[in-house]
């Protein structure tokens, strides 16, 4: 079986990076509704290592971005309730769209870092 998501979006919110052991993990929330849509959905991220790096330090919120992982389900209990969610374990994540800033070392900063930040392949 197959376990891959992709989606597209705008960030809901800063994202909120912390430590984990000896791994950095950055946990954003993504709107993937549309203009039109009643009630809006939101979808949960995890990004970690390099890729936490790079995005606690490059997007904010409303940036629109493409995020591609597996999708991860959550448990816990709390006060006697059973509780589940689904989040986005994310792969890779490209910036979409423009700058939102009118920097112009913005534009640059985007073009450096656009597309998948991968971890070091061994070869």
């Amino acid at each position: 079986m197959y376990n891959t998501i992709v989606a597209a979006g705008h960030l809901a919110s800063d994202p909120e990076m912390r430590q984990v052991g000896d791994n950095k993990v950055c946990k954003i929330r993504l709107c993937v509704s549309g203009k039109r849509a009643k009630e809006p959905c939101f979808i949960d991220a995890e990004l970690w290592n390099k890729q936490a790096e790079t995005a606690n330090q490059y997007l904010t919120k409303g940036r629109p971005i493409i995020i591609q992982g597996e999708l991860r389900n959550s448990s816990w209990e709390s006060e006697g309730k059973k509780y589940n969610k689904m989040f986005i374990s994310a792969s890779t994540f490209q910036f979409i769209g423009g700058s939102n800033d009118s920097d112009p070392k913005a534009e640059s900063k985007q073009a450096v870092t656009a597309g998948s930040v991968d971890e070091e392949i061994p070869f």
